[in-house]
């Protein structure tokens, strides 16, 4: 009788193996001869909205020989994406980055053998831990805000302390000193294991950008231009302060006549009523990397009234966004919230524009650079100058390798 039922446990098992195969919805990891230094695992790469991460995956890959990148595309219905383009995107990052065959779709048999295993956010090292402790692959990640991680929620800290005290855990990357003083006063993970580099990783493309016919309020345009730009999490865009910048605009738009606003990301007419602001407002859509640069260069400020904690408890964004870095480097005034006090870079009314986010701060901050526009013109700059220096590649990637390096040279004693 033992032996019947676990006959028929096999042929279940190899049954729904079989079954998932010709489904072909299935990822069974197995350790193969051919060992890498590194894999990389994501859930939306190589989609060009998420710049940080082309640029990351892109070093890494090129950095390590040995190595690859195994994605779930599961993030693409979330921004909304076709999963059919995920080909195409895939396609074109080996054509520019000249990465062929390093790229692995997670379906089928997939051999993950590597001597390190490397991943950003929580639920992407999460959903891997089963695997990587059975074949005993130890790993580091990056504990960016977002992704599954928030401050002070349960599911959150079950997860934390899942990962951070398993025998393959070496290393978690932070980018918030918000997030390594959480991580030590919750003592989920001793010191010597944290390693923080502030900020996060950009296209260096835009480090180099020409600015030679940006649009600058009376330098060589009558108009002042402001916008937003976020992606949509919630119907009114609480969380990244779309409700209060559109009130901000309803009370602003009748005293200049001069002033436009602009929204880019998943944002429309219909989230909030903007008849109001009439011809005074223009709605863009998500756009990619490429698209974003030339939108930038016709402003003069982004304004990222940001909160924390709208999209349920603990949940909070880094500091600054990722918009907001892109805005600065392409020479634009940035306005934004640090409620949670991350800011570990930048000097307030030097390189940027701290405010709260309620509709008086902002009004407050946009009247003084309209009727100051030297200030706007030397926010703008020094904001530029800075904003390259801490996203450099030299600050931001080579840390990040030397810490990835240093854990595969510990694996091979």
């Amino acid at each position: 009788m033992k032996f019947i039922r676990l006959l028929k446990k096999k042929l279940k098992k190899y049954f729904l193996l079989i079954k998932r195969f010709f489904y072909k919805d299935f990822f069974i990891p197995f350790k193969g001869i051919r060992k890498n230094d590194i894999l990389v695992f994501d859930d939306i790469f190589p989609h060009p909205i998420s710049g940080f991460r082309l640029e990351e995956f892109k070093v890494l890959l090129n950095a390590f020989k040995k190595s690859k990148i195994v994605i779930d595309p599961t993030a693409y219905s979330i921004i909304k994406t076709p999963i059919e383009h995920h080909q195409i995107h895939i396609k074109e990052f080996e054509i520019q980055s000249g990465l062929i065959k390093k790229i692995n779709i997670k379906k089928g048999f997939v051999n993950v053998n590597t001597k390190l295993f490397y991943c950003v956010f929580l639920h992407n090292i999460s959903i891997n831990l089963k695997w990587l402790e059975k074949f005993e692959i130890p790993f580091v990640f990056t504990l960016y805000p977002g992704g599954g991680f928030k401050i002070n929620e349960d599911i959150s800290d079950q997860k934390l302390e899942k990962v951070l005290t398993s025998p393959m855990f070496r290393k978690v990357i932070v980018t918030q000193k918000i997030t390594y003083e959480y991580l030590l006063e919750k003592k989920l993970c001793k010191k010597e294991n944290i390693e923080f580099i502030f900020g996060c990783v950009v296209p260096q493309i835009s480090l180099s950008k020409d600015l030679t016919d940006k649009k600058t309020y009376l330098i060589n345009k009558t108009t002042f231009d402001i916008c937003f730009c976020a992606a949509k999490y919630t119907s009114k865009g609480e969380d990244k302060g779309y409700d209060i910048f559109i009130d901000f605009a309803k009370t602003i738009v009748n005293r200049y006549d001069f002033i436009n606003f602009h929204i880019i990301g998943g944002f429309n007419e219909e989230d909030i009523d903007v008849s109001e602001l009439k011809e005074k407002v223009k709605f863009y859509g998500y756009q990619n990397f490429d698209s974003l640069s030339s939108i930038f260069q016709k402003m003069d400020v982004l304004i990222s009234p940001n909160k924390a904690f709208m999209l349920g408890k603990g949940a909070f964004d880094g500091f600054p966004l990722g918009t907001v870095v892109e805005a600065a480097l392409n020479g634009v005034c940035v306005l934004i919230t640090d409620e949670l006090k991350q800011n570990n870079a930048f000097v307030p009314n030097v390189d940027l524009i701290l405010i709260d986010s309620d509709i008086d701060s902002i009004v407050k901050n946009i009247i003084n650079l309209i009727e100051n526009p030297q200030k706007l013109y030397l926010i703008s700059q020094n904001g530029k100058e800075k904003f390259i220096q801490v996203y450099s590649n030299e600050t931001q990637m080579k840390p990040r390798i030397a810490i990835l390096l240093n854990e595969i040279v510990e694996t091979t004693k």
